[in-house]
């Protein structure tokens, strides 16, 4: 319409010149001649100015559709004529603006979505329809042990080094449907995962990748194990001493009962096996209540130097019944941590009863409290028969026992050391065990002081 419009005008223009400079020639006036010739300048400016008017717009059309092209989206038209092009302008404007607005959001939503990839715990890695990773967050990069720059645009099989973990992948992409499964890895370090693969869907519906979740459940699974090692453990535990008082006591009505010789020995093993009984009883629900915090620690001044003062005189004589000699070594200054003084107490005398059951008559235990910047540490020496070397990582477990049948014999419920180790935790601070076998065993904890209190302190963690 435009350029049929200035094809009109110009042609308009033009033709008035001409009949114009034809009548001059007609009637051969020299002032016609004149007349005409201005007549034709004129018309000449005149469709000139037209051109020019119409094609300046269209210029600036070239150039912002071309700045368009390129993504400029915020260029904008100011032809505000109310004509053909004005409108044109208008459209083109508003859809500007509309694209505009629609790739902001989309920046948004995909800054957001980057943002909570990159933060997940799981670990989310995506794989092209070429088999190649093009996405992988930090938890899979910690997960896997790798890093995404050395990941990113390789293919799965070359990138991901688990055999299990590709076969998913190819399973996905040969059948498009979710799959899951529990997959073990063995580097960096032993994990268990729980995968799950989904097919990426792009236009109709054809495959364009995988996204891959993985989620680390190896604490998980670890949990599961305890708790059904510790169900079997307390089974077992509780099984021993009440199979001795029921054969016991069926033994007595079968008319041992009779025989008093028979009886007060029959009646003693049905007490001892009763004391261990609750014993063993007190001890799981001491445990328990410590796990699941329902006995928190009452902090409150403590001074360390006094109370194993006062823990080694009430414990000597049992000591020294047995033959054993008990020695503390404490500085002469009042150590002070903030913790609770029971479970402290507590804490400090099942490593003293523990050394008191393992360490040979004759032998020697001594207790030592050490006095530094950031922590105090008490010290269980013995010089009894130690502990295999294999055997040091797990002595702070529930119901572990480096000889089983020799520590049911001495009453020990294999819980002592396992509440030691869960009151030191939950007061911030570690336990640990050094011991060289044949040649005595030492028992460590350790507990924060002054404002560490709650931190570490110089020893890595030793459990």
């Amino acid at each position: 319409m435009i350029a049929i419009r200035l094809t009109l005008g110009f042609l308009m223009i033009l033709g008035a010149a001409v009949l114009t400079l034809g009548f001059v020639i007609y009637f051969s006036l020299p002032y016609g001649i004149a007349v005409a010739a201005l007549v034709f300048v004129i018309s000449m400016i005149l469709a000139i100015l037209l051109v020019q008017r119409v094609t300046h717009p269209l210029d600036e059309f070239t150039r912002v559709v071309q700045q368009l092209a390129g993504g400029n989206w915020s260029v904008r038209l100011n032809h505000r004529d109310q004509d053909e092009l004005g409108e044109v302008a208008l459209y083109l404007n508003s859809f500007s603006d509309k694209v505009r607005g629609t790739l902001a959001a989309l920046e948004e939503s995909k800054s957001r979505l980057e943002t909570i990839v990159a933060n997940m715990e799981s670990g989310v890695l995506l794989v092209n329809s070429d088999g190649q990773v093009v996405l992988f967050n930090p938890a899979a990069e910690e997960i896997l042990g790798v890093a995404d720059k050395n990941i990113l645009g390789k293919s799965q099989v070359e990138a991901l080094h688990n055999y299990s973990l590709s076969s998913l992948i190819t399973e996905v992409f040969a059948e498009g449907e979710v799959r899951c499964a529990e997959i073990s890895l063995f580097y960096p370090q032993e994990r268990i995962l729980e995968v799950t693969a989904a097919p990426v869907l792009g236009e109709r519906s054809k495959k364009s990748g995988v996204v891959v979740v993985l989620y680390d459940i190896t604490e998980t699974r670890g949990l599961e194990r305890m708790r059904a090692e510790f169900m079997a453990n307390v089974s077992h535990e509780l099984k021993t001493p009440v199979t001795s008082i029921k054969g016991f006591a069926e033994t007595l009505l079968d008319g041992a009962l009779y025989n008093h010789r028979s009886a007060e020995e029959f009646v003693n093993i049905i007490n001892d096996e009763a004391n261990r009984l609750s014993r063993l009883v007190n001890d799981i629900l001491e445990l328990s209540r410590i796990e699941f915090q329902e006995v928190k620690p009452q902090l409150m001044p403590l001074d360390l130097t006094l109370r194993i003062k006062e823990i080694v005189d009430v414990m000597e004589p049992r000591f020294l019944k047995k033959g054993l000699s008990l020695k503390a070594i404490v500085p002469s200054h009042p150590v002070i941590v903030s913790a609770d003084a029971h479970m402290i107490h507590q804490s400090v005398e099942n490593l003293l009863d523990n050394s008191l059951k393992y360490t040979p008559e004759g032998g020697q235990v001594t207790i030592t409290l050490l006095s530094e910047p950031e922590e105090a540490v008490v010290i269980v020496e013995d010089d009894g028969n130690g502990v295999p070397e294999e055997d040091l990582d797990r002595v702070f477990e529930r119901f572990y026992r480096v000889d089983k049948t020799r520590s049911r014999k001495l009453g020990g419920t294999g819980l002592g050391l396992a509440i030691v180790k869960h009151i030191v935790s939950a007061h911030g601070g570690r336990v640990w065990a050094e011991s060289e076998l044949g040649r005595g065993s030492s028992f460590y904890i350790s507990l924060p002081t002054g404002e560490k209190i709650g931190g570490s302190g110089r020893h890595g963690d030793k459990e």
